[in-house]
């Protein structure tokens, strides 16, 4: 059974656009206002509580229409979210991980908030170059060396154990 509530909380709306569509990096500020809200009956233990309040709480937007979103990242979100995305293009992301409606709310915006900046970090990652390769090889061969001299010293301190016996 869903029952659907809208909220008019002026705790759920946004106080700034996030960022551009010109690829401007994410503040981490999320226009709610643009979200659809749906408060559901949840799962689980909670007893009576459960069976008449309805605490899950599952936020939607179409992604297409976020223009608080850069285009990087709106195809970052569609690769990485792919099994959250409906039909219709909207991103649903839900929550029933308290007995609170406005504590499943605000877990809810975490998740995309921390998506967003997983999808951001791995955006901005730098590929290896040849140079980088080079350097990270030199390191494990003389590595290698330092391990192989530490080696060296301590059969030959076991080999002198043995001939003073």
């Amino acid at each position: 059974m869903i029952k659907k509530f809208t909220t008019k909380s002026p705790s759920t709306r946004s106080f700034q656009v996030a960022c551009s569509s010109s690829g401007a990096k994410f503040n981490g500020v999320i226009p709610t206002e643009t979200i659809e809200k749906r408060y559901v009956l949840s799962s689980g233990p909670g007893g009576q509580n459960i069976q008449k309040n309805a605490t899950k709480v599952e936020i939607r937007f179409n992604l297409s229409k976020a223009n608080w979103l850069s285009e990087e990242l709106k195809r970052g979100l569609a690769e990485r979210l792919a099994n959250r995305i409906n039909s219709k293009g909207e991103l649903i992301i839900d929550s029933e991980r308290t007995r609170e409606r406005h504590l499943n709310l605000a877990d809810c915006f975490d998740k995309l908030r921390s998506t967003i900046y997983d999808v951001e970090r791995k955006m901005n990652s730098r590929f290896e170059t040849e140079e980088d390769a080079e350097i990270i090889r030199k390191k494990a061969d003389l590595a290698a060396q330092h391990r192989l001299a530490e080696k060296r010293r301590t059969a030959e301190k076991k080999r002198f154990r043995s001939i003073q016996v």
